[in-house]
């Protein structure tokens, strides 16, 4: 989701003064708005939110005073303007201006007032602007989640993707971590504020018991007591949130894949003969969202009936337990009837750790237990979950507020395994996600249906690359590749452009030379269409033409070998552009595999290069459909 400060909202095209009236004792001001409502505001409510430096520190916008030091603030009285009302040079938009009866004057956007009293957007005060990805509620659909290398993780770029996923998706796969201890506690430190429990900073998941690891962390226990789980076994765990006993539950868990058995073939699809463990993991928003569509009265009961989760701290030694309802509401929609993911702050949901029923009348209890029932069974239904073979090296991180989890069984060829556990608290992730996505040269919409003409401006700049070095870039990478030929294919683009260069051909026939099998390493195939496609803009259309179709001309010369026509390029007799392509083939592609050709540098073709792509994108027709996209020509960089 998007908060920004003076977001414009559909208003009354007019509010007259007679409009907006104040209740009689100061207390509230009343004034009309969308659909005919009408908005009540109390008095002490938009005192609050006043951002004058009487108010607040300018820098900090931090309050100056305390409730205690004045008394309840009254309305005098109240108004509308717009901006360019020579009294206001703030915005161009239309502020409600309030006046207390000691003395103070408020300026408020109009718009952002409505937003928040409708609990569409919070009216900020101590910032300008906030931005947090939506929830993307997801099934078995998702089939994988996000995947990030282990290095990217710990560059911004990489770590705003791990951020976005994890708010928008609630799970990320990190994959080529190292394989040793203490790795989950690192990432998470780097990512958020690691939180500690009484099992350490981090905990080890096998199927033995678990020594503390942390002797920084004190205990009543001896510290050769271990601790137990039932996640520390070979059995089967069904799908859970961690430590629902605890308050403020744990946020974010990740899970370090430090050993793990593996299949031999990773493009085959999981358990195989020699690793039969798996992961899952379900979306409970979304899980939360059917049962909020399909049976609204069984999403009422989890989200009302407070449950008592227990843990005996894992050694009987001790003891911990919380009440809340399985499906914790945001707190402005508590009491009321909200129903869907959206209303939802958090799931928590363990068979193991209880979630006891208070003793409530029978028939509450027979709806309760049927809501309950029917959660788990939506979430272990294959179509809600996504399953997934950790590889050593993988850490899986996940909202545990939001997702739930499981393991299969161990058997016991699958041999050993080691799991190392840890957490992170989510206001640390917060933190961090917007720092990093304020850096000035970072856009911030999601959508192109959001952009501004800046924003098409700034990307119409970026646009203007140096197709040409983009271009030579890829032909020199094609050195080395030979795909059975007696020259690679940047000696064969080489070759081919030497020599329609020596036989004086059009700049057009020459680049075309130059790259016509520029992609013919990634898809073979279709390798001419490709290249057809990144030299469409510049270069004429029978050119192109000529590109597309050179794969089939060449057929000419080889397909007898392979059961096929040589002829089959008869079929296109009747285009104009049959003979230029015929003697492109036989002048200058055909021929071009010579080893001993004296092929010219790539700086001949150079100016070659730049007097084609600085032509004006599809100068050929000022009515193509992509004229108006954003495209841009260049010239070849100097470095080249």
């Amino acid at each position: 989701m998007k908060f920004i400060l003076f977001l414009v909202l559909i208003l009354p095209n007019i509010y007259a003064l007679e409009d907006i009236r104040v209740i009689q004792d100061g207390s509230a001001l009343e004034l009309p708005i969308r659909d005919d409502g009408l908005l009540e505001l109390h008095s002490e409510w938009l005192y609050e939110r006043c951002r004058s430096k009487e108010s607040v520190d300018q820098t900090t916008r931090q309050r100056l005073f305390g409730p205690h030091e004045y008394g309840p603030p009254r309305l005098k009285a109240a108004s509308i303007m717009n901006c360019e009302d020579k009294n206001v040079t703030e915005c161009d938009k239309k502020l409600l201006i309030v006046q207390f009866d000691n003395g103070h004057k408020s300026i408020f956007d109009l718009s952002e007032i409505e937003a928040e009293a409708a609990y569409e957007l919070p009216n900020f005060v101590q910032f300008d602007q906030a931005e947090r990805p939506e929830p993307q509620l997801w099934n078995a659909g998702l089939v994988a989640p996000p995947m990030i290398s282990y290095e990217d993780a710990f560059v911004d770029e990489g770590r705003l993707r791990i951020y976005a996923a994890l708010q928008a998706t609630g799970v990320v796969l990190i994959r080529g971590a190292p394989l040793e201890q203490g790795v989950c506690a690192d990432l998470a430190s780097s990512l958020s504020t690691l939180r500690v429990t009484e099992w350490g900073s981090m905990f080890d998941v096998k199927s033995v018991a678990d020594p503390i690891l942390d002797s920084t962390i004190e205990h009543d226990a001896p510290p050769d007591e271990t601790k137990r789980d039932l996640a520390y076994t070979n059995k089967a765990i069904h799908l859970h949130t961690d430590n629902p006993y605890r308050y403020p539950t744990p946020d974010f868990q990740l899970l370090h894949a430090i050993e793990q058995c593996e299949c031999n073939d990773f493009n085959k699809e999981a358990p195989c003969n020699e690793c039969t463990v798996l992961n899952y993991f379900v979306d409970g928003f979304a899980v939360a969202q059917r049962m909020a569509d399909e049976t609204p009265e069984l999403f009422d009961a989890l989200a009302s009936v407070p449950v008592r989760f227990e843990n005996n701290g894992g050694d009987g030694s001790s003891a911990l337990w919380h009440v809340v309802p399985h499906l914790e509401v945001k707190p402005q929609y508590r009491g009321t009837k909200c129903r869907g993911s959206h209303c939802i702050l958090a799931i928590r949901f363990s068979s193991k750790s209880g979630g006891y029923a208070p003793p409530l009348p029978p028939k509450e209890l027979e709806t309760f237990y049927k809501a309950k029932r029917r959660f788990a069974q939506l979430a272990h239904s294959s179509e809600m979950y996504i399953r997934l073979q950790l590889r050593r090296g993988d850490v899986a991180i996940f909202d545990n507020t939001r997702l739930l989890h499981a393991r299969s069984a161990i058997a016991d060829a699958d041999g050993d395994r080691y799991v190392q556990g840890c957490y992170f608290d989510r206001d640390g992730l917060q933190y961090n996600w917007e720092r990093l996505r304020r850096r000035k040269d970072r856009p911030t919409w999601t959508s192109l249906r959001d952009v501004s003409k800046r924003d098409v401006e700034i990307m119409a700049e970026q646009y203007q690359v140096d197709v040409g070095a983009n271009l030579v870039q890829a032909l020199e990478a094609q050195r080395g590749l030979y795909l059975g030929q007696p020259v690679d294919l940047r000696e064969h683009g080489l070759q081919t452009a030497s020599r329609a260069f020596r036989a004086n051909e059009s700049d057009d026939i020459i680049v075309a030379a130059l790259f016509h099998d520029v992609t013919e390493h990634i898809q073979p195939k279709a390798h001419g269409e490709a290249a057809a496609a990144l030299l469409a803009p510049y270069i004429d259309p029978s050119i192109h033409w000529l590109l597309t179709h050179h794969e089939v001309f060449q057929g000419l010369y080889y397909f007898h070998h392979l059961g096929a026509d040589p002829n089959t390029r008869e079929a296109l007799r009747d285009s104009p552009y049959f003979n230029i392509t015929a003697r492109f083939c036989e002048l200058y592609d055909a021929p071009s595999f010579d080893f001993a050709y004296p092929s010219l540098p790539i700086s001949v073709f150079e100016p070659i290069i730049n007097r084609v792509l600085s032509r004006d994108p599809y100068w050929y027709d000022r009515n193509h459909l992509k004229s108006v996209a954003v495209t841009g020509g260049s010239k070849l960089s100097a470095a080249l």
